[in-house]
């Protein structure tokens, strides 16, 4: 799939093996949407953005990866602070309030989840998200 107005690319990996994981829809596509979202706004154009899905432990693991500028190491884990934004200029540019993050991590903890950053500078960034799962659907997560 391609974004035509910055030329983004999307990659997908996911597991072949079925992945049932209980969540509230509405605010677990909130959060996925936030994070692709960030990954497109700041993805330079002709980048590309990477979802995968694999299955880790007792866990799905999903991780959205850009092409983008990269996340100061001090900054990595303020990005999950309500309000806090890393760039301030370059927040004006691309909008935002610098919540999204901060309810993304409410709802992922909420699905008894984690969530994290890796970042290098001019390589980009991945946000990586896990929640229990079954591997067939009705089973304990």
């Amino acid at each position: 799939m391609i974004v035509k107005d910055k030329n983004i690319y999307f990659h997908r990996h996911i597991v072949k093996q079925p992945t049932y994981v209980k969540i509230d829809t509405d605010k677990m596509t909130q959060v996925l949407d936030n994070i692709i979202s960030n990954a497109m706004k700041y993805s330079p154009s002709g980048g590309n953005v990477t979802v995968t899905l694999l299955h880790q432990g007792n866990k799905a693991r999903i991780s959205i990866t850009d092409e983008g500028l990269g996340i100061p190491v001090e900054s990595q884990e303020k990005i999950f602070e309500r309000f806090y934004r890393v760039d301030k200029a370059r927040a004006r540019n691309v909008g935002g309030t610098g919540l999204g993050l901060a309810i993304a991590q409410e709802y992922v903890h909420a699905h008894d989840g984690d969530i994290w950053v890796h970042s290098e500078y001019n390589k980009g960034t991945t946000i990586y998200i896990t929640l229990p799962y079954s591997t067939f659907k009705g089973g304990k997560v």
